[in-house]
């Protein structure tokens, strides 16, 4: 199972957003189990700037209202991303979230 533009198992998964007047890019590698999707290592940075501010919850509300439904689209089930924070206010902390993409459980 793919997520668009051919991107298979083992692979890279790029994605690009705007957040106001800032536009994020994220990166990780794909692992497929079943109709689980893991987005690991996933590395988020703004793109035509060296930085930016812009909030996790922010960042969550979009990654609920675009990501998840084209993951969900592609007949996956469950939504895993993983990485390290590496700046900001806590670099070094770890990130671990686990979605369900079931229709019950939105």
């Amino acid at each position: 199972m793919s997520i668009g533009g051919g991107l298979e198992p083992g692979g890279l998964f790029e994605w690009a957003t705007d957040i106001g007047n800032v536009r994020l890019e994220l990166l990780a590698e794909v692992e497929v189990a079943g109709t689980a999707l893991h987005l690991r290592d996933v590395a988020v940075f703004p793109s035509g700037t060296g930085q930016a501010v812009v909030g996790a919850a922010s960042l969550l509300r979009v990654l609920r209202w675009e990501l998840i439904p084209h993951v969900r689209a592609a007949g996956f089930e469950e939504l895993r991303i993983t990485g390290t924070r590496l700046s900001g206010s806590r670099p070094g902390r770890t990130l671990d979230i686990t979605i369900s993409l079931t229709k019950d459980s939105t």
